[in-house]
């Protein structure tokens, strides 16, 4: 008989059924149909959400630090009639194996999350597609552009990592602390209400809301997280500030660009970002006033317009890059 051993801290099957079940409660709230998938990759169970027609051009969501597929649906019903969605779980991350990150660097980090991204999109044969990154999944789709860029139509970046040098202050002690380990020594309730202020979701119901942060909270307290996405993060940002840009390789990426921005955003502010932008000879900036980092969320019917109207726009169509901080 084997006896399979677990590692220090490493998810119970009964832990991974838990966080299922509180994606699924989240999922049936989505007014259109999410299905949940799960694929074994070179030992690595992988996992993604798809919705819309399968006929339609297929769009990759990639999420940010500490977050999941689950987390775009916000935007999800308004984007499924026109693209067919693959969400998938970053490799440390949502519903992803917690395989130990075992590189040393930044660049080993991202392409560590860049080729779990693709290794998703090559299993379900996919040749063409749209990208859209948010926040540390909008470096990890400039690092998809940089490797395949010849495959996608359009890019679009939200909140991205990656162009930035710097970091504020109150950001780097937030992940030096590492948010999954304050989660668990703060009580429930008081976790509840931080949540529900740091990213305000229009609209919710109260059931919404509940399986909303009932998932959030399973999420960011799952163990087997440090030694796996929280360690190669660690490779990027640290308590002194940036370890790892792309900044010196955007300007090669040549696909059809929108850098999509909360005005108010704390964790990667624009004026850190836009320089970098505008290197890229394809690129946008749209801005969406009031927001902070995380747009999809907090502005989910402007942010899909605006995503949607982009991705109707032929690839053959010239950008130039300029910042328009009235769009929204």
């Amino acid at each position: 008989m084997k006896v399979k051993i677990l590692m220090a801290n490493e998810p119970t099957a009964a832990q991974w059924a838990a966080l299922q079940a509180k994606e699924a409660a989240l999922l049936a709230t989505v007014p259109a149909p999410i299905e949940a998938h799960d694929i074994e990759i070179a030992g690595e169970r992988m996992h993604y959400l798809t919705a819309g027609d399968p006929k339609l051009p297929p769009l990759v969501m990639v999420h940010g630090r500490g977050s999941a597929s689950a987390l775009w649906v916000p935007i999800m019903p308004q984007l499924a009639p026109h693209r067919h969605l693959i969400a998938v779980d970053m490799r440390g991350w949502g519903l992803s194996s917690r395989a130990p990150f075992t590189g040393h660097s930044g660049a080993e980090a991202v392409g560590w999350w860049r080729d779990g991204v693709l290794s998703v999109v090559d299993a379900l044969h996919i040749d063409r597609f749209d990208l859209i990154g948010h926040s540390l999944g909008g470096m990890v789709a400039l690092a998809i552009a940089l490797a395949r860029g010849d495959k996608i139509d359009h890019l679009l970046l939200e909140d991205a990592a990656g162009f930035a040098t710097t970091t504020p202050l109150a950001a780097r002690i937030l992940f030096a602390a590492e948010p999954e380990r304050l989660a668990r020594l703060v009580p429930r309730a008081l976790f509840e209400r931080l949540a529900g202020r740091s990213v305000p979701i229009p609209n919710l119901s109260a059931q919404e809301k509940h399986a909303l942060i009932d998932f959030v909270y399973t999420l960011t307290t799952f163990p087997g997280t440090q030694q796996s996405g929280i360690r190669a993060f660690g490779e990027i940002l640290g308590l002194g500030g940036v370890k790892y840009t792309l900044r010196d390789q955007v300007a090669r990426i040549q696909n059809l660009t929108r850098a999509m921005w909360g005005t108010k955003d704390n964790v990667v502010p624009l004026r850190t970002s836009a320089p970098a932008i505008q290197q890229m000879p394809h690129a946008e900036i749209v801005t969406f006033a009031g927001a902070g980092h995380s747009p999809h969320m907090e502005q989910p019917d402007a942010f899909a317009h605006s995503a949607l109207e982009f991705l109707a726009r032929g690839t053959e169509t010239p950008v130039n890059a300029h910042l328009d901080e009235n769009r929204n």
